[in-house]
């Protein structure tokens, strides 16, 4: 038997109704029938297409009925071969009938359904006859569905892909609403919502939430942006939102008016006023953590096919990631702001750098660091450290020595360091600036440093008040002071020995407090003219050693008067230090003639120097700020020492431990309080360090720092 031929040119060329007519001759070819139809199905939306009829001479309300009963087998998941008789076919005019579903990987796309006018034609013989143009018939649907869904697809991706780079760009809820409604929804969608967990706080990002709170709405009769504000909340709803939290897309159709009743009353009536018959609601999600739901609600029942609710799904993933990242960036805003806000508020100025490659790059400054140096903060933001101190109204001899106390000390040095200036204000008046830099961190790391500016200048002028009222007071008094102590000692010296026993002790006495009074009026008067910033040092270049040297050799009779032992453990090689040499040897003194009168006798007393570069070097006692390099001076006793309670107050004018005082040490109380005043003008600084089983005895420390 010659098969027939195709009337195009060739199968490849035929469109799917040509080769399917073809394929239909080649089975009629084969085995007898009048009349063969093949019938597409989309289990996707339950469509069932007529693609072939052979031959197509057919009377329409014969075609009809043939069409419902086609339909029928299809959506009643019909699956294997059946054989119908008359009786089944009454209506049609046919006696008997084939059909076969047509498959791909266990799924039905179709049915070949063969009608003949005689009755029991087809046989299992006839199936076997036909099962190679069966099997092209299924190719031929398969390649339909294939490119049809791969053309729908690319259609699909193409507007998820849209939506996406919308919702990046603007991704408020109500934007996102309006992108959808308008790239994405069919007509029978007539409303969508954007519903967000609420409340959020940072001990619960993740819930329990009370409510769902309508960030974004719209529907076909009431427009955009419908019932705003309007909480749900979720007491009322514990088995949807344990579904939901699965990540489960819930769909509502014969349940609808249960859970339509369980609303809100402004909800329930927008939903009722659209005619609301199928509900979907899709969890939205970012990672773990649960943002909200999205509400799409059709006219129809049974209308969300799987592909739309998969195509819903994907932006919904978008959704979830923009709705996370709008609620990331008001929660970064907030806190940008905040903290703007709290270093607005601050009194000090305050810069922030971070570390960069040339060096220290500032993060931010407040107002009012604008308002003491005249530089913006959308000025000062990005430049290096030097260049903004290029741009401080400052004295250029300040810039030079905070550009290079600043550079000494690396971004993210653990260390701190503090200093003062005076300078005058651009609108003329005179400040007196105390500047502080410490690191900042991020748990351990050390994230940049932060510097303070505060305005000491009303301070400053009480210290000054206060200093010139001492000073001129303490003055005043050393005038007749001085007249007692002088006539006290001539007389003891022109007639003592003529004088009655108690009339010389009483003048010896006078004589002693005389003394007395003046020491503590000289250091009283030194204290207070360098708190008042009028203690004028003589700065020279000096070997340390040699003035350590002197000291020693001044003090000598005292401590052989004792039997006592002073061990000198000098660095020869230190670096030059530029120093008031007559101050060092009064600090020095000080802290020597202290040692010799709290040690006992037959002791010794050790007096060391060392040259320190960084940090580690420091003893653990050491302040936080001290500036390097510097030499580091230790002078350590065998005495009692000085307790923990004691560190605090040591350096306080007029303190005196209880130890001194129940052994009646003679001293004043101020020659420790003279020492850290002279030392601090120096830039260095002075401390002590307590006494413990294994270092006894007093430890006083003090560096100076290096030429």
């Amino acid at each position: 038997m010659v098969a027939p031929t195709l009337a195009s040119d060739s199968p490849r060329q035929a469109s799917p109704t040509e080769l399917l007519q073809y394929i239909s001759r080649l089975i009629v070819a084969e085995i007898h029938a009048d009349h063969i139809c093949v019938c597409g199905y989309r289990q996707e939306t339950g469509q069932i297409d007529r693609l072939a009829n052979y031959p197509d001479e057919l009377a329409p309300s014969v075609r009809s009925s043939l069409q419902r009963r086609l339909g029928s087998l299809l959506t009643g998941q019909y699956k294997g071969v059946q054989v119908l008789a008359a009786e089944d076919l009454h209506d049609t005019g046919f006696a008997s009938a084939l059909l076969i579903p047509l498959r791909v990987q266990d799924s039905v796309v179709g049915m070949l359904a063969l009608f003949a006018h005689q009755p029991d034609v087809y046989s299992a013989e006839d199936l076997a006859r036909i099962k190679v143009p069966v099997s092209l018939v299924s190719m031929v649907l398969e390649n339909l569905y294939l490119y049809d869904t791969l053309a729908q697809n690319i259609i699909i991706s193409q507007l998820i892909l849209l939506t996406a780079q919308t919702i990046v760009d603007n991704p408020s809820p109500q934007q996102i609403i309006d992108v959808l409604r308008e790239r994405m929804f069919d007509a029978h969608v007539t409303s969508c919502a954007i519903l967000l967990y609420g409340p959020v706080s940072e001990d619960r990002p993740n819930g329990p939430f009370d409510y769902l709170e309508m960030a974004g709405a719209w529907s076909k009769r009431r427009g955009s942006a419908i019932a705003l504000g309007t909480k749900i909340y979720l007491e009322d709803y514990p088995e949807y939102l344990q579904r939901l939290d699965a990540r489960e897309t819930l769909v509502f159709v014969k349940e609808l008016p249960a859970f339509i009743a369980r609303l809100d009353p402004f909800v329930r009536s927008i939903i009722r006023a659209e005619r609301i018959r199928a509900l979907t609601l899709l969890p939205l999600h970012a990672g773990q953590r649960k943002i909200g739901v999205l509400l799409i609600g059709s006219d129809r029942p049974h209308s969300f096919t799987r592909q739309e609710l998969q195509n819903y799904q994907t932006v919904s993933e978008f959704l979830g990631v923009s709705a996370m990242a709008q609620i990331l960036q008001q929660q970064h805003d907030l806190v940008q702001q905040g903290r703007a806000a709290l270093l607005d508020a601050v009194t000090d100025g305050v810069v922030m750098v971070l570390p960069d490659a040339g060096g220290a790059r500032v993060l931010t400054v407040n107002k009012r660091f604008t308002g003491l140096f005249g530089v913006p903060e959308h000025e000062a933001q990005g430049l290096l450290l030097p260049q903004l101190l290029a741009a401080m109204q400052i004295p250029e001899g300040v810039r030079q020595e905070l550009d290079r106390s600043w550079l000494s000390i690396a971004v993210r040095d653990p260390g701190t360091q503090r200093g003062e200036f005076h300078m005058v204000h651009s609108e003329g008046y005179p400040l007196d600036i105390e500047w502080y830099s410490a690191p900042v961190y991020q748990e351990t790391r050390v994230l940049g440093r932060i510097y303070t500016f505060h305005d000491v200048t009303a301070e400053r002028m009480a210290v000054r008040v206060r200093s010139a009222f001492l000073s001129r007071v303490s003055h005043e008094l050393r005038t007749p002071l001085t007249s007692i102590h002088g006539f006290a000692e001539f007389i003891l010296e022109a007639a003592g020995d003529e004088l009655p026993p108690l009339a010389r002790e009483y003048t010896e006495i006078i004589l002693n407090s005389a003394r007395h009074l003046r020491a503590v009026f000289t250091d009283m008067i030194e204290m207070t003219r360098a708190e008042a910033g009028e203690l004028k040092l003589n700065f020279q270049r000096a070997h340390f050693p040699d003035v350590i040297i002197s000291v020693a050799a001044q003090l000598e009779l005292q401590y052989k008067r004792r039997a006592q032992a002073v061990v000198l453990e000098l660095d020869d090689d230190l670096p030059a230090v530029n120093m008031d040499v007559d101050r060092i040897i009064q600090v020095l003194s000080n802290l020597l003639g202290n040692a010799i009168k709290f040690s006992p006798e037959n002791s010794t007393i050790r007096v060391s120097t060392q040259t320190i570069t960084c940090y580690d070097d420091l003893p653990a006692s050491a302040p936080p700020d001290v500036l390097l390099p510097c030499i580091l001076v230790r002078v350590i006793d065998q005495g009692v020492g000085i307790s923990k309670d004691d560190l605090d107050q040591i350096f306080v004018p007029f303190f005196r431990t209880e130890w001194a005082r129940q052994h009646k040490i003679e001293g004043t109380g101020t020659g420790l309080a003279v020492a850290r005043s002279i030392i601090e003008l120096h830039r260095g600084k002075i401390w002590a360090e307590a006494s413990t089983p294994t270092n006894p005895g007093g430890r006083f420390l003090f560096s100076l720092p290096t030429a």
